[in-house]
């Protein structure tokens, strides 16, 4: 097969890497380091060079592709393409959008209010009992979400966040609990749950932790996926690709959706790509063109993965027990700190 990937984050290399393991694909990518490297000004040198070089199938990465309509313009060509449209990308690449259709369609989030002025959002902050959790519009890795407990730090933040060019900002209701990520494959009518994995600081990540349970991942998919996806689909706004659900479980069992995202982020990836024994190309082409719901069953090689952030680098570690994983990482020699208090929090 002939492949053109887009995008330039940690996923992009990740699948570029899975992809040309398999010496009868031909993979181009927008990778710089790597040897099918290219370059483009514009969305048109995309399809041209997809025409030009027969490329059969595309896998954007990167949202800010897929707001350049390519989706749209290579599927006019008949190019499959693993990607959400401009429509359906607004629910992760807008938190504000994010927010509205979860209220609107009655999918439980913490309290919020939108400010589009930096006076409305500190006149909020003076009216109403911290802490909150303050939020950017835009989904940018750069901007994460910010705690704070007093109007000070509220200030600063606020002003902060306006300042960097956001043209609206969340404060939402600070939620103490456990924080995880459900990561589904859409076909735009239907979604499966390809893996929950719990975070902690954007630093520690661990697949399937004790506290996830079948009775959890049912609630999960009747009360939040599904109503995602029947909503978007019956207002011609399908989702097609993987959409990933952000929540938090607090002390009282309580769970509410934090977010969405359009595709796998960094600390997320290796589980995937390395823990996972599937085609995943396959997997991907199959959900543009055919069935692949009846054809794979999402299950890991290992029961025990971790993904853990050291300085620049992610480590990816799996073992079939969770003694054995532990032991691999003192055997490492890694700086544990952060893993240590990500069991105590998924614990508490």
């Amino acid at each position: 097969m002939r492949i053109l990937i887009l995008g330039k984050c940690y996923s992009a290399q990740e699948f570029y890497s899975l992809f040309s393991k398999n010496s009868d694909n031909i993979v181009f990518s927008t990778i710089s380091s790597i040897e099918n490297y290219v370059d483009f000004t514009n969305p048109d040198d995309i399809v041209e060079f997809c025409e030009a070089n027969e490329i059969n199938f595309v896998m954007i990465g990167d949202e800010d592709y897929i707001n350049e309509g390519l989706f749209e313009l290579l599927s006019a060509k008949n190019i499959a393409v693993f990607s959400p449209t401009i429509e359906a990308i607004s629910i992760s690449s807008s938190k504000v959008f994010a927010k509205r259709f979860m209220h609107k369609n009655k999918i439980k989030t913490p309290r919020f209010f939108i400010a589009e002025k930096p006076s409305l959002a500190l006149d909020y902050i003076k009216e109403n009992s911290m802490p909150y959790a303050i939020r950017p519009d835009n989904h940018n890795e750069k901007e994460c979400s910010l705690f704070c407990e007093t109007y000070n730090q509220a200030q600063s933040i606020v002003n902060n966040f306006f300042n960097n060019g956001n043209k609206k900002i969340i404060i939402e209701d600070y939620i103490e609990g456990k924080n995880f990520s459900v990561w589904t494959l859409s076909d735009g009518y239907s979604a499966k749950i390809l893996g929950i994995i719990s975070k902690y600081q954007n630093d520690v990540a661990q697949f399937n932790c004790e506290f996830i349970d079948d009775e959890l991942k049912n609630k999960i998919q009747e009360k939040f996926i599904n109503p995602t996806i029947d909503t978007l689909s019956s207002q011609d706004e399908s989702y097609v690709g993987i959409l990933g659900f952000d929540f938090i479980l607090d002390r009282t069992g309580e769970l509410y959706l934090l977010g969405y995202n359009s595709f796998f982020d960094d600390l997320n990836t290796d589980f995937f790509t390395k823990g996972f024994n599937i085609n995943w190309l396959d997997v991907f082409y199959s959900t543009v063109v055919g069935d692949v719901f009846l054809k794979y069953e999402f299950k890991p090689e290992t029961k025990f993965m971790l993904a853990l952030r050291q300085k620049d680098n992610i480590e990816f570690l799996c073992a079939n027990t969770k003694s054995s994983l532990e032991t691999y990482l003192a055997e490492l020699g890694l700086n544990l700190e952060e893993y240590e208090e990500a069991k105590r929090v998924w614990k508490s």
